[in-house]
């Protein structure tokens, strides 16, 4: 099998357990006779580098190759670079078997997106997602503003890799049970495979009880790691008496939010009289390579995690035989038998955490020595190569030779009332409303004349043009095969795309304003994803702005809450189902005034259970003009068509309103918004702005040194 894994992690550079699954999983399929291939994101290197490591192939690529990095916030910007560098080595001749990615992150969010959407380089490769720790979980026990931007869009990207992959591995029940608290994954090939390990010779080295040594957390110090939790329980310890310390071994930096400082600074400050009292002990990430030396010493390793799905900090401990107390919120509590290789306890019963620590501290050497042998074993039996590849073959074996297909695009909210219709006919009517555009009509034109798909036609609503160069520029058209022409008096935007709707004869519909224009292949591309499936009604795509702008703009398929929060999607470059407009897109005549039309009809397509998707590509073409009729509307206009909008559609969004409401608090009126991936409150919060914040911002998550001067000046501007 050719195996390609998709990953932000990997050693030497990366020591957590997505690096640590990454890197043994790659290991046990390359023992195993598979082809593997591990790409990651890699700022350091100048385009790609490629390097053969125990017999696996590294691909380290850029993550500005694509350059989209100039419209994508950070996060959403890498899922875009793993989808174009896994592209270009498809076209340059590799085919691999199967891709599995992380869901953390959503690395996998574009590449998915374009094999749901049909495109012919990816559609057939099986694209499996193994959980680790979603970040609409670790926010949530981290204290993280989940709906802040971009944090809200970059779990929304996760919720629909977990939807869309042909295969879900967790390698816990826990994690599976957290998600159904929280997300409805409706994707039916969902399976628990546990985590591969492998003990390297280093931890062997130093493997053994020791029964006089050092109560050790090793692990990342967050919320959700049970950090403040831990603490809590040593300093009630404490004060009554108990002498032993507690050292606190790993990574401190990572920013608590509430307050504003990093993890480490706030224990310290928190706990400084335990510390001056030897009782607290923080010490510093380890090298993966030094970490068996460094635990070597520990009686009892603690893992006090909120919120985890396997950690392998659990099963390097249990290879070690070190004794391992972890809590029961966890995939690790299907680790250890209670008393057996290791000991359990229970958040929900805070007292639990003292009573197992009295008892491990009070174990027999014989005692000890048993439960270390049993961790041991249970580990090398268990979780070895063998066992985990045999599971894991031959359910991905399934997933290779089943051909998996759905005539239902993956949405990440489904609904009851969602509907199914499917396509009929093959004529493709394209609308265009006119009003004294003389000047760009023949572009326009001309580029749905040149648009491959076929067959088509084109109507012009004439509506009530006053210009006599624009009148007299139509009647070239009124003539032309392929192109009618009809005349109205004026009655606006909405009453013109209305009307060429009831005239066109097509299954399929679009409009196009008359200084606009599309990509040769945007029709094809679009009307094949609404062929495809029952469940999608209109099909948009990114937006590449010309004449007096050369920005794109990034548009998203569109599902509540946030397309209520604020238009996440062109709605005047869109292509339906006729018959889905017809019955429920119709634009509203009644409106205040022009220029969210569209929007309310998006609003009002959803709300009646037809959605829509976005191709991720720049196939629409938006004239920007100084007078345009957009150009034209007020904040105070908006406000007042928001207003309408929300009033006619109360009920559907009244469904959302506790998240709308979220969503405004965090990030402000939607109006002022218009893409999800931006870091809109450090442009905010920082005394200045523009492409040099976004370079600074981005900069800062590449380089470490670059994010702990970021982050003294983060504190410094907020103090």
């Amino acid at each position: 099998m050719n195996y390609w894994l998709l990953t932000s992690e990997y050693p030497p550079f990366f020591g957590g357990g997505i690096s640590t699954y990454c890197q043994l999983t790659a290991r046990m399929l390359s023992q195993n006779g598979h082809q593997v291939s591990v790409f990651i994101n890699d700022a350091a290197v100048g385009d790609v580098a490629i390097e053969e490591r125990e017999g696996i192939r590294i691909v380290r690529f850029n993550p500005s190759r694509t350059k989209s990095e100039a419209f994508l916030g950070y996060t959403t910007n890498i899922s875009y670079e793993f989808a174009a560098i896994v592209k270009q080595f498809i076209e340059n001749g590799e085919t691999p078997d199967l891709i599995e990615a992380q869901e953390y992150l959503g690395i996998a969010y574009y590449l998915l997106h374009f094999k749901r959407l049909g495109y012919a380089w990816c559609q057939a490769i099986p694209v499996v997602i193994t959980m680790h720790s979603p970040s609409f979980l670790y926010m949530e026990y981290n204290h993280v503003p989940q709906y802040r931007f971009p944090n809200y869009w970059i779990c929304e990207m996760e919720r629909f890799c977990l939807q869309a992959a042909d295969l879900v591995i967790s390698p816990s029940r826990f994690m599976i049970r957290e998600l159904e608290k929280r997300f409805r994954l409706t994707n039916p090939n969902l399976t628990v495979i546990a985590n591969p390990f492998s003990a390297k010779a280093e931890q062997e080295a130093f493997a053994g009880a020791v029964h006089k040594g050092e109560i050790v957390f090793f692990g990342k110090l967050t919320v959700q790691k049970g950090a403040f939790k831990l603490l809590t329980y040593f300093k009630e310890l404490w004060d009554e008496g108990f002498s032993r310390p507690l050292y606190v071994v790993g990574g401190q930096d990572i920013v608590y939010h509430p307050e504003g400082k990093d993890m480490g600074d706030l224990v310290r400050t928190r706990y400084q009289k335990y510390i001056a009292a030897g009782l607290l002990r923080l010490e510093d990430r380890l090298p993966p390579s030094e970490a068996g030396q460094r635990l070597a010493r520990a009686e009892v390793v603690v893992v006090p995690s909120m919120n985890d799905n396997l950690p392998y900090v659990v099963l390097e401990m249990m290879a070690l035989g070190k004794i391992v107390l972890v809590s029961q919120q966890g995939g690790h509590a299907e680790i250890v038998e209670d008393g057996t290789d290791g000991f359990i306890f229970d958040h929900e019963r805070p007292d639990t955490f003292a009573k197992k620590l009295h008892a491990i501290l009070a174990l027999s050497e014989a005692d000890r020595n048993r439960i270390s042998t049993n961790a041991r074993q249970k580990v090398k039996s268990n979780y070895r190569f063998e066992a985990i590849y045999a599971q894991k073959i031959a359910t991905l074996a399934k997933v290779v030779s089943s051909g998996i297909t759905n005539d239902c695009f993956p949405f990440i909210r489904p609904s009851a009332h969602d509907v199914l219709a499917p396509a009929a006919g093959a004529l493709l009517s394209v609308v265009i409303p006119y009003y004294n555009m003389g000047a760009y009509i023949e572009e326009t034109v001309q580029s749905v004349r040149a648009a491959l798909y076929e067959p088509k036609e084109i109507l012009i609503i004439n509506d009530g043009s006053t210009e006599q160069a624009s009148i007299a520029a139509l009647e070239r058209y009124r003539h032309m095969d392929g192109v009618r022409v009809f005349d109205t008096p004026n009655k606006g935007l909405a009453a013109a795309r209305n009307q060429g709707a009831d005239l066109a004869t097509g299954a399929f519909l679009a409009f196009l304003d008359a200084d606009d224009k599309v990509a040769p292949t945007y029709y094809t591309k679009a009307i094949h994803v609404l062929r495809q499936y029952s469940n999608v009604h209109f099909v948009g795509c990114w937006t590449q702005y010309f004449d007096a702008s050369s920005q794109t703009w990034p548009t998203f398929t569109p599902e509540p809450p946030l397309i209520l929060y604020h238009n996440e999607v062109n709605s005047s470059a869109l292509v339906y189902k006729r018959a889905s407009f017809l019955a429920a897109g119709k634009n509203d005549r009644n409106m205040l005034f022009q220029g969210l039309e569209d929007y309310e009809s998006v609003i009002a397509l959803i709300s009646a259970g037809c959605h829509g998707v976005v191709l991720p590509e720049a196939l629409f073409y938006y004239r920007v003009r100084r007078h345009s009729m957009m150009r034209q509307l007020s904040k105070t206009k908006k406000l007042l068509l928001y207003q309408y909008i929300t009033l006619k559609h109360n009920g559907f969004y009244a469904t959302f309103a506790a998240e709308i409401l979220n969503l405004l608090t965090a990030n402000g009126p939607g109006i002022h918004i218009d893409n999800p991936t931006l870091d809109y409150h450090l442009f905010d919060r920082v005394p200045f702005g523009g492409k040099a914040l976004r370079k600074l911002i981005s900069l800062s998550k590449k380089n470490k040194i670059v994010k702990r001067l970021a982050y003294g000046a983060y504190k410094f501007i907020n103090r």
